[in-house]
């Protein structure tokens, strides 16, 4: 009995077989519920390995890089070996999800100090407008990390082009990236009213599928569809000039 329960742990459900390219389906919705139906151990597995791995700071970049590199390549249809993958995208990023980890919370210090001091001044109306700004550049730079750790491990991108991209498309999708961020935050509030133990095993991985199978769909709207029509027209080009040179 036991021996089942963890095989299912981790290798998953065998009744559940891996799902075949063709049969991935298109939407974003169907697919993340495939997703979770299919692999939920292998979810469940990947969402301790986060919390295990997520030290403050020193290894939370890497752990959100390998957690995220999984969970794009389940919202791809790709297969996943939790672990090597896990790992895989935690070495592959390591250097850079550091960098990011850093300069998230070096931001996140600066804005709370301003926040506190502009909560000291006297001048009411300058007071009042300071906080205002800062709280508004705080909830887009919260808004941004939906976009950051995917945009990371999917594209070879210089540390400033993630943080460029993540804010355009946080302007450019502004309410559906509020809206993911308000799920995120319904689910942990249900997970804190649980007892906080569905973060430790599901809610986690539930949140990052949601985020990455989110962001496949805008990141092929805007890079993916986009190469594939630069990568066509340069072949069209390239076989009109071929077939010039032929008849010449």
């Amino acid at each position: 009995m036991l021996g089942g329960f963890f095989n299912r742990w981790y290798y998953g459900n065998e009744h559940k077989p891996d799902l075949k390219e063709e049969d991935i389906p298109k939407g974003g919705i169907a697919r993340f519920f495939d997703v979770l139906k299919t692999h939920f151990w292998k979810l469940v597995q990947l969402n301790i390995l986060l919390v295990v791995f997520s030290v403050p700071v020193i290894t939370i970049g890497p752990a959100l890089a390998g957690f995220n590199y999984v969970l794009r390549n389940y919202s791809l249809g790709r297969p996943v070996w939790v672990w090597s993958d896990f790992k895989d995208g935690a070495l592959k990023n390591l250097k850079d999800s550091f960098i990011v980890s850093i300069i998230n919370a070096v931001a996140a210090i600066v804005l709370y100090i301003n926040f506190r001091f502009y909560s000291t001044v006297k001048l009411a109306v300058i007071s009042v407008l300071a906080r205002y700004l800062i709280l508004t550049i705080s909830f887009v730079f919260i808004l941004m990390n939906i976009y950051i750790f995917p945009l990371l491990v999917t594209y070879q991108l210089r540390i400033r082009d993630v943080y460029k991209n993540a804010f355009i498309f946080t302007i450019i999708k502004l309410p559906h990236t509020i809206g993911i961020l308000l799920l995120c935050i319904a689910i942990v509030i249900l997970s804190v009213f649980l007892a906080y133990l569905p973060l430790f095993f599901i809610s986690l991985s539930f949140i990052g599928l949601i985020i990455n199978v989110y962001c496949r769909s805008v990141f092929y709207e805007y890079i993916d569809s986009r190469m594939e029509q630069l990568e066509n027209t340069n072949s069209t080009k390239e076989s009109d000039e071929n077939s010039k040179g032929g008849n010449e």
